[in-house]
């Protein structure tokens, strides 16, 4: 059975591989969330509110995800595992944070935000692993303003060690295992959980209230920062009650 898991950052783009059962551990914030949220901080304070909204909204991804699926060298007769294995991360995910995410289906990949492709051999640096993601967050400001980057590629792995086709529940655990990656969870070795090992004899569902909640606070973090940079953020003005000045109400920038 396979143990090993890895992680590796590089500048803006993160590759991160789900392994196999083997350790214990516990629901981790991937460390490029808070680079993303501090160069969102960072250019906020010194006066870039869209670069800060830029940052914030990259790690938000948009509300609706193209996603394209590429079969690779999949058989036939397999194909359908992995289309139900692709839906039930999307439904996994869309369940645990309704309304703030949808998964869209698109039937080529030029317009695909995500680019997921199966294949029987996935390995990492040489080493064999279930499924792994590469992705990309930026920002880019042109004459027309700026805007959020966020692009994605998994590669998801049909056979198990002895060569055998997975069924649909593990892949569906490591499709919703990247799926959490790139919400911002990091790898963690408890097994029986989303973000730990696939075990093949009992492959995850969905996630746990407790990744849940990590999501939600990585996205309400992202979304305060987005309010606070804001150049629509109301502004009240009132007027002071018996007398013909005004107050200005308080509001923070």
């Amino acid at each position: 059975m396979w143990t090993k898991q890895i992680a590796v950052v590089v500048g803006l783009v993160a590759v991160v591989a789900s392994g196999y059962a083997g350790y214990k551990g516990r629901v981790a914030i991937h460390p490029s969330v808070n680079e993303q949220l501090d160069n969102a901080r960072i250019k906020g304070q010194a006066g870039n509110p869209a670069e800060a909204i830029g940052y914030a909204k990259s790690m938000l991804m948009d509300e609706t995800m193209t996603i394209s699926v590429d079969y690779g060298d999949t058989p036939l007769k397999q194909r359908a595992a992995c289309d139900e294995a692709v839906q039930g991360a999307f439904d996994m995910w869309e369940e645990a944070i309704p309304g703030e995410v949808k998964f869209v289906r698109v039937d080529g990949s030029d317009d695909a935000q995500v680019k997921i492709k199966f294949g029987k051999d996935v390995t990492l640096d040489g080493t064999v692993v279930s499924g792994f993601v590469k992705w990309n967050r930026s920002v880019e400001t042109t004459a027309a303003g700026t805007k959020p980057i966020f692009n994605a590629a998994i590669q998801l792995r049909t056979t198990d060690p002895r060569g055998r086709a997975m069924n649909a529940e593990a892949m569906r655990h490591t499709c919703g295992h990247e799926f959490g990656h790139m919400f911002g969870l990091d790898d963690v070795s408890s097994v029986g959980v989303l973000m730990g090992p696939l075990d093949l004899r009992k492959p995850v569902a969905k996630p746990t209230a407790e990744e849940v909640e990590t999501v939600r606070a990585i996205r309400a973090e992202c979304q305060s920062i987005v309010k606070l940079n804001s150049s629509d953020t109301a502004h009240g003005h009132g007027f002071a009650e018996l007398n013909t000045g005004c107050i200005h109400d308080h509001h923070d920038h």
